[in-house]
């Protein structure tokens, strides 16, 4: 049986990378005593697979990870066994019923929502100014330096959606394997007209939720029609 587990994470384990931040819970199923399934061979290892991995200081109020379980026994006291072993500033939300079928939560990334709250004061200025010249910009083009040369890019290709809520930035973006946009990128480029060059410091990224691409190739949570178990 296939579980998908809906997590937050907030505070200082935001500075946990994501290699780290996937032993931790590898422990806390098995401090749990959830029954884990594990692979065969000679070095056998929980059967896990994480959504798109979370940047180091970013935020989230929406993270999944899938497992396989060999029992389904005591389902609903998987959510707060589990969460009773997270650290502090990570927070188990929910359990939910997988299909066998379903593709697995790394493969089933096609966007990602955010949320930017922004620190440098005089930034904050300009923050619907940056929104709107994005948005009646034809073309945003953002250049990267790769092995082969550089490469351009049209952000507003990869921009769904974008505005501004309560003097805060939200926007959902490409985030497939090939594709990916990183929050970094669009914030530099939003604020770039304005000669103002961001520091990681200068303001907070927050994702609000992972989605998959519904047969309208609209975005939906990871866990929409999902069963919650718990």
């Amino acid at each position: 049986m296939k579980l998908r587990v809906r997590f937050s994470k907030f505070g200082p384990v935001k500075f946990i990378g994501h290699l780290d931040i996937m032993r931790f819970v590898q422990k806390a199923i098995k401090a749990a005593k959830i029954p884990v399934k594990y692979s065969e061979g000679f070095s056998p290892h929980q059967i896990l697979s994480f959504a798109a991995p979370l940047g180091v200081g970013v935020e989230s109020e929406s993270e999944y990870f899938d497992m396989e379980v060999t029992s389904l026994d005591g389902c609903e006291l998987f959510k707060g066994d589990l969460d009773a072993q997270m650290c502090e500033g990570m927070s188990i939300l929910g359990v939910y019923l997988l299909p066998e079928k379903s593709k697995n939560a790394m493969a089933s990334v096609a966007f990602a929502s955010y949320r930017i709250v922004m620190h440098r004061e005089d930034a904050k200025e300009y923050i619907g100014k940056a929104v709107e010249t994005f948005k009646n910009s034809e073309h945003v083009l953002s250049y990267k330096e790769t092995k082969s040369g550089v490469q351009e890019r049209d952000l507003k290709e990869a921009v769904l959606e974008i505005g501004v809520n309560s003097k805060e930035i939200y926007f959902t973006v490409d985030a497939s394997s090939g594709g990916n946009l990183k929050p970094a990128t669009l914030m530099n480029a939003l604020f770039k007209p304005f000669g103002i060059e961001l520091k990681p410091w200068d303001y907070q990224i927050i994702r609000t939720e992972v989605c998959r691409a519904d047969e309208q190739g609209e975005p939906v949570p990871l866990i929409y029609g999902l069963e919650q178990l718990s």
